[in-house]
């Protein structure tokens, strides 16, 4: 899919001036190839003016679109490595043992004030994208939706298998342990913030911004890169809580789901795809971990 949009527009680049070749031989004389000129000069001012085209050529150029807010965004990935790093660093974890609630609310104004300015930097992308995923079928944006769940689930099964069988000490990482001490006190707010604030803060960060930036050096080096960066950023504050080999099993599982909505954006080219599998995947877990909670008071 994203690569018959990319492919369409270069070749009808092509076509069009391989016929403006073959207009300017057929016309060899000086009145013909002055009136060839006008006319392909015609033919160029009205395609540049063309509003059609104008949102073809920016709905394409998915790397570049709506960048022009630099310094708002490069706001956003240093508020997100900061706020990683803080919650490395211990502080919130001494917080929650005052009170849990402490400790939710810095993480939803933290992701509230990411939504914000990934509002404000980059409306235009999202308005665009938004209106592409609208464009799709419902059916067919559900089955993309069950099939990027299933394959999440079938690679986080087999990190957890890889678990299992090469460490003795079976354990769900730091960041796992965080979020569910939040969801016995305060499930609604804890939904709002896993189902749908986490996915749309994560994926405009993972995608939205590294994935664009990294594609520059080739798209596989923005999947394997965001994959990383996906993980690490996970498994912070699981830095010196954990043996090794347990704690590369458990970035394992973060790396395989980074990796994995790293190529759902490279087929789709769409944000909206990826925040709806990311939510609903983040739905399902956060509905059996609330029924765990209920069936063990």
């Amino acid at each position: 899919m994203s690569n018959g949009t990319e492919i369409i527009p270069n070749s009808t680049y092509i076509l069009f001036f391989f016929l403006m070749v073959v207009v300017c031989i057929a016309n060899r004389d000086t009145d013909n190839t002055v009136k060839a000129s006008k006319f392909n000069k015609d033919v160029c001012i009205n395609l540049v003016k063309n509003e059609e085209y104008k949102e073809m050529k920016k709905e394409n150029n998915y790397i570049s679109t709506d960048m022009n807010h630099k310094k708002l965004i490069v706001g956003v990935v240093i508020i997100h490595v900061c706020f990683m790093l803080i919650g490395a660093s211990g502080i919130i974890s001494t917080l929650k043992e005052k009170n849990i609630f402490y400790g939710l609310l810095i993480n939803m104004i933290y992701q509230l004030t990411l939504i914000i300015m990934i509002g404000v930097a980059m409306k235009q992308y999202l308005i665009t994208s938004f209106k592409k995923f609208k464009a799709d079928r419902i059916s067919v944006n559900i089955k993309r939706v069950l099939a990027g769940v299933g394959i999440a689930y079938l690679l986080s099964g087999i990190a957890r298998i890889i678990q299992m069988t090469m460490c003795s000490n079976i354990s769900v990482s730091a960041n796992q342990s965080n979020v569910s001490g939040y969801f016995v006190y305060y499930p609604i707010l804890s939904v709002i913030m896993s189902v749908i604030m986490g996915p749309f803060t994560e994926e405009m960060i993972y995608r939205g911004i590294l994935f664009r930036f990294f594609s520059k050096y080739g798209e596989l080096c923005a999947v394997l890169s965001t994959g990383f960066l996906f993980g690490t950023m996970h498994m912070l504050s699981s830095f010196g809580n954990t043996n090794i080999l347990l704690f590369l099993c458990q970035w394992l599982d973060y790396f395989l789901s980074g990796i994995l909505f790293g190529f759902i954006y490279k087929k789709y080219k769409n944000i909206w795809i990826n925040v709806s599998i990311h939510g609903t995947w983040n739905l399902i877990g956060s509905v059996m971990l609330l029924t765990k909670i209920m069936l063990t008071k």
